[in-house]
Protein backbone atom coordinates (compact mmCIF):
# COMPACT_ATOMS: atom_id res chain seq x y z
CA UNK A 1 0.00 0.00 0.00
CA UNK A 2 1.34 3.45 -0.94
CA UNK A 3 0.98 5.33 2.32
CA UNK A 4 4.28 7.22 2.14
CA UNK A 5 2.94 10.15 0.15
CA UNK A 6 -0.09 11.02 2.24
CA UNK A 7 1.70 12.30 5.34
CA UNK A 8 4.06 14.88 3.75
CA UNK A 9 1.33 16.20 1.47
CA UNK A 10 -1.50 16.42 4.00
CA UNK A 11 -0.95 20.13 4.69
CA UNK A 12 -0.83 20.91 0.96
CA UNK A 13 -3.89 18.73 0.47
CA UNK A 14 -6.02 20.91 2.68
CA UNK A 15 -4.59 24.21 1.42
CA UNK A 16 -4.88 23.68 -2.33
CA UNK A 17 -8.01 21.63 -3.05
CA UNK A 18 -10.60 23.51 -1.06
CA UNK A 19 -13.82 23.95 -3.10
CA UNK A 20 -14.72 27.53 -4.08
CA UNK A 21 -17.65 27.56 -1.67
CA UNK A 22 -15.36 26.82 1.23
CA UNK A 23 -12.79 29.34 0.02
CA UNK A 24 -15.49 32.00 0.24
CA UNK A 25 -16.58 30.85 3.70
CA UNK A 26 -18.04 33.88 5.56
CA UNK A 27 -16.36 32.57 8.69
CA UNK A 28 -12.65 32.51 7.79
CA UNK A 29 -11.70 32.44 11.43
CA UNK A 30 -12.95 28.83 11.67
CA UNK A 31 -10.88 27.57 8.72
CA UNK A 32 -7.64 27.01 10.69
CA UNK A 33 -9.50 24.99 13.27
CA UNK A 34 -11.14 22.86 10.58
CA UNK A 35 -7.80 22.41 8.84
CA UNK A 36 -6.09 21.31 12.03
CA UNK A 37 -8.92 18.92 12.89
CA UNK A 38 -8.89 17.43 9.38
CA UNK A 39 -5.12 16.98 9.54
CA UNK A 40 -5.46 15.24 12.91
CA UNK A 41 -8.09 12.88 11.54
CA UNK A 42 -5.87 12.10 8.54
CA UNK A 43 -2.91 11.18 10.75
CA UNK A 44 -5.11 9.08 13.06
CA UNK A 45 -6.57 7.35 10.02
CA UNK A 46 -3.08 6.46 8.78
CA UNK A 47 -2.11 5.04 12.16
CA UNK A 48 -5.28 2.95 12.37
CA UNK A 49 -4.82 1.71 8.78
CA UNK A 50 -1.26 0.60 9.42
CA UNK A 51 -2.47 -1.22 12.55
CA UNK A 52 -5.16 -3.06 10.59
CA UNK A 53 -8.09 -1.23 12.23
CA UNK A 54 -9.79 -0.49 8.95
CA UNK A 55 -13.20 0.52 10.30
CA UNK A 56 -11.60 3.07 12.61
CA UNK A 57 -9.32 4.29 9.82
CA UNK A 58 -12.27 4.75 7.49
CA UNK A 59 -14.12 6.89 10.01
CA UNK A 60 -11.09 9.16 10.46
CA UNK A 61 -10.60 9.55 6.71
CA UNK A 62 -14.30 10.23 6.31
CA UNK A 63 -14.20 12.95 8.95
CA UNK A 64 -11.19 14.54 7.27
CA UNK A 65 -12.88 14.34 3.86
CA UNK A 66 -15.98 16.04 5.26
CA UNK A 67 -13.84 18.94 6.51
CA UNK A 68 -11.50 19.34 3.49
CA UNK A 69 -12.27 17.03 0.50
CA UNK A 70 -9.30 15.55 -1.34
CA UNK A 71 -8.82 12.55 -3.69
CA UNK A 72 -6.06 11.16 -1.47
CA UNK A 73 -8.56 10.73 1.35
CA UNK A 74 -11.10 9.12 -0.96
CA UNK A 75 -8.51 6.58 -2.12
CA UNK A 76 -7.74 5.67 1.47
CA UNK A 77 -11.44 5.38 2.25
CA UNK A 78 -11.78 3.02 -0.73
CA UNK A 79 -8.85 0.94 0.50
CA UNK A 80 -10.44 0.61 3.92
CA UNK A 81 -13.72 -0.56 2.41
CA UNK A 82 -11.83 -2.99 0.20
CA UNK A 83 -10.01 -4.45 3.19
CA UNK A 84 -13.34 -4.77 4.99
CA UNK A 85 -14.77 -6.71 2.05
CA UNK A 86 -17.22 -3.99 1.06
CA UNK A 87 -16.69 -4.22 -2.68
CA UNK A 88 -19.61 -2.02 -3.75
CA UNK A 89 -18.59 0.81 -1.43
CA UNK A 90 -14.95 0.58 -2.52
CA UNK A 91 -15.88 0.73 -6.21
CA UNK A 92 -18.08 3.78 -5.58
CA UNK A 93 -15.26 5.63 -3.81
CA UNK A 94 -12.75 4.80 -6.54
CA UNK A 95 -15.31 5.98 -9.08
CA UNK A 96 -15.76 9.24 -7.20
CA UNK A 97 -12.03 9.90 -7.45
CA UNK A 98 -11.96 9.13 -11.17
CA UNK A 99 -14.99 11.34 -11.78
CA UNK A 100 -13.13 14.39 -10.50
CA UNK A 101 -11.27 16.38 -13.12
CA UNK A 102 -7.93 17.56 -11.80
CA UNK A 103 -6.64 21.00 -12.83
CA UNK A 104 -3.38 21.24 -14.74
CA UNK A 105 -1.61 22.55 -11.66
CA UNK A 106 -2.88 19.81 -9.34
CA UNK A 107 -0.37 18.73 -6.67
CA UNK A 108 1.52 15.51 -7.44
CA UNK A 109 -0.18 13.59 -4.57
CA UNK A 110 -3.59 14.23 -6.14
CA UNK A 111 -2.38 13.12 -9.56
CA UNK A 112 -0.92 9.99 -8.00
CA UNK A 113 -4.18 9.39 -6.11
CA UNK A 114 -6.06 9.54 -9.42
CA UNK A 115 -3.67 6.99 -10.96
CA UNK A 116 -3.90 4.76 -7.87
CA UNK A 117 -7.68 4.82 -7.99
CA UNK A 118 -7.63 3.79 -11.65
CA UNK A 119 -5.14 0.94 -11.19
CA UNK A 120 -6.60 -0.36 -7.93
CA UNK A 121 -10.14 -0.34 -9.31
CA UNK A 122 -8.99 -2.29 -12.38
CA UNK A 123 -7.13 -4.76 -10.14
CA UNK A 124 -10.19 -5.24 -7.93
CA UNK A 125 -12.50 -5.80 -10.91
CA UNK A 126 -10.08 -8.32 -12.43
CA UNK A 127 -9.94 -10.24 -9.17
CA UNK A 128 -13.73 -10.26 -8.89
CA UNK A 129 -14.00 -11.61 -12.44
CA UNK A 130 -11.47 -14.34 -11.63
CA UNK A 131 -13.33 -15.30 -8.46
CA UNK A 132 -16.63 -15.54 -10.35
CA UNK A 133 -15.05 -17.75 -13.02
CA UNK A 134 -13.59 -20.03 -10.35
CA UNK A 135 -16.91 -20.23 -8.53
CA UNK A 136 -18.82 -21.45 -11.59
CA UNK A 137 -16.10 -23.81 -12.80
CA UNK A 138 -17.36 -27.41 -12.61
CA UNK A 139 -15.69 -29.60 -10.05
CA UNK A 140 -13.27 -32.15 -11.53
CA UNK A 141 -14.61 -35.66 -11.82
CA UNK A 142 -12.87 -37.82 -9.21
CA UNK A 143 -10.68 -40.57 -10.59
CA UNK A 144 -12.36 -43.96 -10.35
CA UNK A 145 -10.12 -46.88 -9.49
CA UNK A 146 -10.28 -50.30 -11.09
CA UNK A 147 -13.02 -52.78 -10.17
CA UNK A 148 -10.65 -55.68 -10.85
CA UNK A 149 -9.73 -56.29 -7.18
CA UNK A 150 -13.41 -56.40 -6.28
CA UNK A 151 -14.17 -58.74 -9.17
CA UNK A 152 -11.37 -61.08 -8.08
CA UNK A 153 -12.70 -61.09 -4.53
CA UNK A 154 -16.21 -61.88 -5.76
CA UNK A 155 -14.81 -64.71 -7.88
CA UNK A 156 -13.07 -66.16 -4.86
CA UNK A 157 -16.32 -65.79 -2.95
CA UNK A 158 -18.18 -67.77 -5.59
CA UNK A 159 -15.59 -70.52 -5.43
CA UNK A 160 -15.73 -70.64 -1.63
CA UNK A 161 -19.51 -70.76 -1.56
CA UNK A 162 -19.47 -73.45 -4.27
CA UNK A 163 -17.11 -75.59 -2.24
CA UNK A 164 -19.30 -75.06 0.80
CA UNK A 165 -22.41 -76.18 -1.08
CA UNK A 166 -20.74 -79.28 -2.55
CA UNK A 167 -19.06 -80.46 0.65
CA UNK A 168 -22.17 -79.68 2.64
CA UNK A 169 -24.25 -81.80 0.28
CA UNK A 170 -21.71 -84.65 0.49
CA UNK A 171 -21.76 -84.47 4.28
CA UNK A 172 -25.55 -84.59 4.35
CA UNK A 173 -25.56 -87.67 2.06
CA UNK A 174 -23.18 -89.52 4.34
CA UNK A 175 -25.16 -88.52 7.44
CA UNK A 176 -28.36 -89.73 5.80
CA UNK A 177 -26.67 -93.03 4.90
CA UNK A 178 -25.48 -93.50 8.47
CA UNK A 179 -28.94 -92.84 9.88
CA UNK A 180 -30.41 -95.47 7.59
CA UNK A 181 -27.96 -98.13 8.87
CA UNK A 182 -27.65 -97.13 12.50
CA UNK A 183 -30.16 -97.80 15.23
CA UNK A 184 -30.58 -94.59 17.17
CA UNK A 185 -27.14 -93.44 18.26
CA UNK A 186 -25.56 -96.89 17.92
CA UNK A 187 -23.65 -97.62 14.71
CA UNK A 188 -21.51 -100.54 13.67
CA UNK A 189 -17.73 -100.14 14.05
CA UNK A 190 -17.41 -100.32 10.25
CA UNK A 191 -19.42 -97.06 9.96
CA UNK A 192 -16.91 -95.08 12.04
CA UNK A 193 -14.97 -94.10 8.91
CA UNK A 194 -18.13 -92.85 7.23
CA UNK A 195 -19.00 -90.80 10.31
CA UNK A 196 -15.54 -89.22 10.36
CA UNK A 197 -15.84 -88.37 6.68
CA UNK A 198 -19.25 -86.78 7.21
CA UNK A 199 -17.88 -84.74 10.09
CA UNK A 200 -14.87 -83.58 8.07
CA UNK A 201 -17.02 -82.62 5.09
CA UNK A 202 -19.30 -80.62 7.39
CA UNK A 203 -16.33 -78.75 8.83
CA UNK A 204 -14.97 -78.01 5.35
CA UNK A 205 -18.41 -76.82 4.24
CA UNK A 206 -18.71 -74.41 7.17
CA UNK A 207 -15.19 -73.04 6.61
CA UNK A 208 -15.85 -72.61 2.87
CA UNK A 209 -19.05 -70.67 3.58
CA UNK A 210 -17.20 -68.37 5.98
CA UNK A 211 -14.38 -67.73 3.51
CA UNK A 212 -16.86 -67.19 0.69
CA UNK A 213 -18.89 -64.77 2.78
CA UNK A 214 -15.86 -62.72 3.77
CA UNK A 215 -14.65 -62.64 0.16
CA UNK A 216 -18.09 -61.50 -0.98
CA UNK A 217 -18.11 -58.67 1.57
CA UNK A 218 -14.60 -57.63 0.57
CA UNK A 219 -15.54 -57.71 -3.11
CA UNK A 220 -18.53 -55.43 -2.63
CA UNK A 221 -16.45 -53.04 -0.53
CA UNK A 222 -13.67 -52.91 -3.12
CA UNK A 223 -16.11 -52.20 -5.93
CA UNK A 224 -17.78 -49.41 -3.97
CA UNK A 225 -14.57 -47.74 -2.77
CA UNK A 226 -12.50 -48.40 -5.91
CA UNK A 227 -8.85 -48.85 -4.87
CA UNK A 228 -6.65 -45.86 -5.76
CA UNK A 229 -9.76 -43.78 -6.37
CA UNK A 230 -12.80 -42.39 -4.64
CA UNK A 231 -16.32 -43.60 -4.24
CA UNK A 232 -18.72 -42.53 -6.95
CA UNK A 233 -20.07 -39.02 -6.35
CA UNK A 234 -23.62 -40.17 -7.06
CA UNK A 235 -23.42 -42.73 -4.30
CA UNK A 236 -21.94 -40.52 -1.63
CA UNK A 237 -19.33 -41.42 0.92
CA UNK A 238 -19.48 -44.86 2.48
CA UNK A 239 -19.76 -44.75 6.25
CA UNK A 240 -19.46 -47.42 8.94
CA UNK A 241 -18.86 -50.54 6.81
CA UNK A 242 -19.63 -53.66 8.87
CA UNK A 243 -18.97 -57.32 8.13
CA UNK A 244 -20.78 -60.05 10.04
CA UNK A 245 -19.83 -63.70 9.52
CA UNK A 246 -21.62 -66.73 10.88
CA UNK A 247 -21.89 -70.42 10.16
CA UNK A 248 -22.96 -70.75 6.57
CA UNK A 249 -23.54 -67.00 6.10
CA UNK A 250 -21.81 -63.63 5.83
CA UNK A 251 -23.44 -60.21 5.97
CA UNK A 252 -22.02 -56.92 4.74
CA UNK A 253 -23.63 -53.64 5.84
CA UNK A 254 -22.76 -50.01 5.15
CA UNK A 255 -24.53 -46.67 4.91
CA UNK A 256 -24.06 -43.41 2.98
Amino acid sequence: MRLRWLVPFVPALFLTLVPPARAADPRPSSAPDKRALALEHAHQGLDAYRAGRFEEAYEHFREAQALFPAPTLLVHMARCQRRLGNVVEAKALYGEVLAQRLPDNAPPPFVEAHHNAESELAEMQAKLATDETTAVRPAPVPFQGSILPGAIALGASAMGLGVGVVTGAMSMVKVSDLRSRCQGDHCAPADRTTADQARTLGTVSTAAFVVGGVAAAAGVLLIVLRPAGKARATMGAVKDPRVSVGIGRADFEFRY
